[in-house]
């Protein structure tokens, strides 16, 4: 399983009941997630950071983060591979889109309070197979509003790198989630923007 690894911080209790989670007081880049500033959902991330130094800040949060290596991702075959090797699916899980929509909206075998899937150059695969771009991200949404159902840990999938700026889903743009940590950014509330797959959610106004 490509999660990271657990650390130690000093944590307090922030969120909305049902988002509600444990924030290290030292400043975070992806703190606006963990708060629940912004509905899960889909997002694209120019942050440069390093997958694993944002990946040891969410696990001090309780958080678990997945870098999912898409520059060999050109087909759908090779995206299931990688969720599969990513995720750590069951063996028994089949490689096709509705088995990828079920285990995506399950996850219960991994741990944490939240999940970010970090999807580095997801351009490849729009680049690649539209279809399969297309089938993919209709895919990741549908399991992100089925998780907010069912009141399931929330799930963040970040578009990294170079590739299309508007859902082939529906053609809106694709929301941006700010890449500066929160210390290099004046103190205001995020921008009120809607995620792709957060079935209309509203980001909160952050205290």
């Amino acid at each position: 399983m490509a999660a990271f690894g657990r650390r130690t911080v000093g944590l307090r209790r922030v969120g909305h009941p049902g988002h509600r989670t444990n924030v290290g007081y030292a400043p975070m880049r992806l703190a606006a997630l963990v708060r629940g500033d912004y509905p899960p959902g889909v997002y694209r991330w120019r942050s440069r950071a390093h997958p694993g130094a944002i990946g040891r800040e969410l696990a001090g949060a309780g958080w678990a983060g997945y870098p999912l290596a898409g520059h060999e991702v050109t087909d759908a075959a090779r995206f299931f591979d990688e969720c599969a090797s990513t995720l750590a699916f069951p063996a028994w899980v089949g490689h096709n889109w509705e088995a990828l929509a079920d285990c995506l909206a399950d996850l219960s075998w991994l741990p944490g309070n939240g999940h970010v899937l970090f999807w580095e150059q997801y351009g490849r695969l729009a680049a690649g197979d539209l279809k399969a771009w297309r089938r993919a991200y209709e895919t990741v949404e549908s399991a992100v509003a089925a998780r907010i159902r069912y009141a399931a840990p929330p799930l963040y999938v970040l578009l990294r790198g170079t590739g299309p700026d508007a859902s082939p889903v529906d053609g809106k743009p694709i929301p941006v989630l700010p890449a500066a940590p929160p210390s290099t950014r004046a103190a205001a509330s995020p921008a009120r923007v809607t995620a792709s797959g957060s079935v209309g959610s509203r980001p909160r106004r952050a205290r």
